[in-house]
């Protein structure tokens, strides 16, 4: 398929995840274009019953998967980011809306493991998981790929790399180092401490990995697709990227622990080819996502739910 962009019609669209990081802004850009917005309640949508799913389907034209969860239990895990499509291509197949409804799924670069310096990650490769994490979401994206090659849905899942920009977690390297720069600034801290900076990752503006879903959502792409900035970065460049514009003068050290997930995958890049191809253009800089994370950070306290990782 192209991507050729399709009119776009008014309808209503399902979003599951809605409060997230992506899902904010998701919900926000749907609402820019004119779609009305479903956000179920807050719970296990993996165990509500079927007549929930019927009113939450009910006279949708699309649903957006921009639910999982990044650390937790393998159960934790399986049951957010494998188990979740999978009831969602159950209830889309039972109400009788798999053939009119289309579904964008948010999975992970993640997917693919190690890959060797210098390579961008293509779509039709072999994906080769190294954590719990990674393996959870290939299994959500290949019951998806099952179901759009036989025809029972239409849709695209989104291997998204590392998002960047307002709401990220706390609990992720950026989100950490945004909160800790700004702090040692207003306090004269003279040295803030991380693990070591030198994995390379492929990293985007948020703002552009929730256009992507709405491109999706509104073009006939249809499979997996890569959704990244084609550019791999030393996790250095965002926290010194970050130092730059809050001020801080101090040092930078790298001798605290590091994160395994990190030395499990030392360098990510996507190749992005098949999403610019079907006429979407990326329009945020890294300068760009590092500006509205600490615009996030400057509005108030993070939310503590909001605790992935970012490097994946």
């Amino acid at each position: 398929m192209t991507g050729a962009p399709l009119p776009v019609p008014a309808g209503l669209v399902l979003v599951l995840g809605a409060r997230g990081f992506l899902g904010t802004q998701i919900v926000a850009g749907l609402r820019a274009m004119g779609w009305d917005v479903r956000v179920p309640p807050p719970g296990d949508l993996t165990a509500a019953p079927g007549a929930d799913w019927n009113r939450w389907l009910d006279g949708v034209s699309g649903v957006i998967n921009a639910a999982g969860r990044t650390g937790g239990s393998p159960g934790e895990l399986t049951r957010a980011n494998a188990l979740l499509p999978a009831r969602v291509l159950e209830e889309l197949a039972r109400t009788g809306g798999n053939g009119d409804v289309k579904l964008v799924h948010l999975a992970s670069a993640a997917e693919y493991g190690a890959v060797p310096e210098g390579h961008a990650s293509a779509e039709d490769e072999p994906a080769r998981p190294l954590s719990p994490y990674g393996a959870s979401k290939l299994a959500g994206t290949v019951l998806i790929e099952e179901a759009l090659r036989s025809g029972r849905v239409r849709g695209a899942a989104l291997r998204l790399t590392n998002p960047l920009g307002a709401g990220i977690g706390a609990g992720t390297l950026p989100g950490r180092a945004a909160r800790e720069l700004t702090a040692a600034v207003r306090e004269g801290h003279p040295t803030v401490r991380f693990g070591p900076l030198g994995a390379r990752r492929d990293f985007v503006d948020a703002r552009d990995a929730a256009r992507a879903a709405l491109h999706a959502l509104t073009s006939d792409l249809s499979g997996v697709v890569n959704v990244g900035s084609g550019q791999a970065r030393p996790v250095r460049d965002v926290v010194d990227g970050l130092a730059a514009l809050t001020g801080y003068r101090g040092r930078i050290l790298e001798d605290a622990p590091g994160s395994p997930r990190s030395g499990d995958v030392p360098y990510q890049r996507a190749d992005i080819s098949r999403l610019l191809g079907s006429g979407f253009t990326l329009r945020h800089s890294l300068d760009d996502a590092l500006q509205s994370l600490l615009s996030g950070v400057e509005a108030g306290p993070a939310d503590p739910r909001r605790s992935e990782p970012i490097l994946r």
